[in-house]
């Protein structure tokens, strides 16, 4: 799995399509505070983490000071201090990066929320508020908020799946995948038929469950099968979603056909112009099983492995005997087709080289 998927700061160059959830994590992590307030949260952490057994003002004061003032803790504005559940997420995933680095202990985030929990209740702000349970722990709490951050855009990735840009859809392809390997690795590892393997694993199980219920939602009756993405129980899922390795391999443009007879070195960008023959092509978006491309595909293909053979026939066989003598008699010949030496393509080398890179069809008449 890709680490880059874990760090939403780099969204808006990954995956563009959230850049929306990168801004807001960006938001969140910022130095900036409003007003004079700077002071009162600084106050606030030093009361807080003094009040805790595993704190230490040095290493925790900055990111209490940004959690209190991302839950607008001294805002009196209810347009800024009701907060919606898809930022709460967001901002869970900013927080629990930074339980690894011990920038911040579980036990100063369960006495911020205390706090936080108490100016709510006095602000009469009971519902959009951001829920924390302090007996609900996670394991690999971040790869959990990420999925959360999933559920909560679903519409946009649909949007992204059918966008007629191959690049965006390529991108959105790439997120489902990695979201669905961090489901399926965590699943594996923690839950069995949606319970903890052991005690402490309950609640990471619940929120697989919450995820594993949206995505086959998604995916079963908001027509993501038509995507090419995979199902949760997909036994085809490495093609799907193929490793790094494999997905460079898939990319490159380096690969390069053999002609069996000749040894001919077939042009290595050819998929690239099949391509384009088929995008004009009617079919569902992100479907890649559309049978009238594979057809214009593969007659391409076939019609170079004709003109091939057509050229070893004429060098070799009696047949290049009887063309040249019908071009003769028909006065079809080219310059340089004729020598002291028979050449060996039914062609011209300069004249018709767009013959030999497929462009079919499209000569000046």
């Amino acid at each position: 799995m890709s680490q880059n998927i874990l760090d939403v700061s780099k969204w808006k160059d990954e995956y563009p399509f959230l850049k929306h959830v990168s801004e807001v994590f960006d938001k969140y992590n910022s130095n900036q505070y409003d007003g004079g307030n700077t002071h009162s949260y600084e106050g606030l952490c030093n009361s807080i983490i003094n009040n805790v057994v595993y704190g230490d003002v040095r290493k925790h004061k900055d990111i209490c000071m940004k959690l209190m003032r991302n839950l607008k803790y001294f805002s009196s504005n209810s347009k800024d201090y009701e907060l919606s559940s898809d930022h709460c997420n967001i901002l869970f995933h900013w927080l629990y990066g930074f339980l690894k680095d011990d920038k911040i202990t579980y036990d100063l985030i369960d006495k911020c929320f205390e706090n936080y929990d108490h100016i709510s209740s006095v602000k009469k702000n009971f519902k959009k508020k951001c829920l924390y349970f302090k007996d609900d722990k996670f394991i690999e709490p971040t790869k959990i908020t990420l999925l959360d951050i999933f559920n909560d855009n679903i519409p946009i990735i649909k949007t992204t799946l059918t966008n007629p840009n191959f690049s965006s859809i390529d991108r959105g392809r790439k997120y489902v995948c990695e979201c669905v390997k961090i489901y399926k690795n965590m699943n594996e590892s923690y839950c069995h038929n949606g319970v903890g393997k052991e005690n402490g694993y309950n609640s990471t199980c619940l929120k697989l469950k919450n995820f594993k219920e949206s995505y086959e939602f998604f995916y079963n009756f908001q027509g993501g099968s038509n995507f090419n993405i995979p199902s949760l129980d997909d036994k085809e899922f490495s093609e799907k979603c193929p490793t790094d390795e494999q997905d460079i391999s898939l990319r490159s443009d380096q690969v390069v056909n053999q002609d069996p007879l000749l040894g001919n070195r077939l042009d290595s960008h050819a998929g690239d112009r099949d391509r384009a023959l088929t995008d004009g092509l009617p079919g569902t978006h992100g479907n890649e099983d559309n049978p009238m491309r594979k057809t214009i595909t593969t007659t391409i293909g076939t019609f170079a492995g004709a003109s091939s053979l057509l050229a070893f026939l004429y060098k070799f066989t009696p047949a290049g005997r009887l063309v040249n003598h019908k071009l003769r008699t028909t006065g079809i010949t080219n310059n340089n087709f004729y020598g002291e030496e028979p050449n060996g393509m039914l062609f011209g080398g300069n004249e018709h080289n767009g013959f030999n890179s497929y462009n079919i069809g499209y000569e000046a008449a």
